[in-house]
């Protein structure tokens, strides 16, 4: 079974927390994504956008810890958040590239032209976090 994840926007942790793959219809900006681990992803995104090695990136605040049912949710942190919401197609463009082109999405069903379309959605649901004041969250489910 794929990997599948809805970035989203939420007011707080707990409204977060609440969110799971059965409950899709909450009216929430958000985006239903597949095929990539959306975890490592935001770690690379940021390295990207900011030109720093991923070591260096500190990785997603859990909100919900990944356990046996595979599910959890995380915090996308301030920088790529605002880095996501204030870039323009050309620039998301460019960081997909590079995202597609990394070694470690080998493995990944994830080409130049679908990253392209995952960095724009994603900074859409982005845009409006920022444009709200609230946070921008991401479940996951990996059976």
């Amino acid at each position: 079974m794929a990997i599948t994840m809805e970035f989203f926007v939420a007011g707080s942790d707990a409204m977060a927390a609440g969110m799971r793959p059965r409950d899709r219809d909450h009216g929430l900006p958000a985006v239903f994504l597949e095929g990539f681990y959306p975890e490592e992803a935001v770690l690379e995104w940021e390295s990207l956008f900011i030109g720093e090695p991923v070591r260096r990136i500190t990785g997603p605040r859990m909100v919900v810890p990944i356990k046996n049912d595979g599910f959890g949710v995380f915090e996308v942190g301030e920088v790529l958040r605002t880095s996501l919401a204030g870039s323009d197609a050309r620039r998301l463009g460019e960081i997909a590239d590079l995202w597609a082109a990394l070694d470690s999405r080998l493995d990944d069903e994830v080409s130049a032209e679908e990253a392209a379309g995952i960095l724009r959605e994603v900074g859409a649901v982005a845009k409006e976090a920022t444009k709200t004041g609230q946070g921008l969250y991401c479940w996951l489910f990996a059976p």
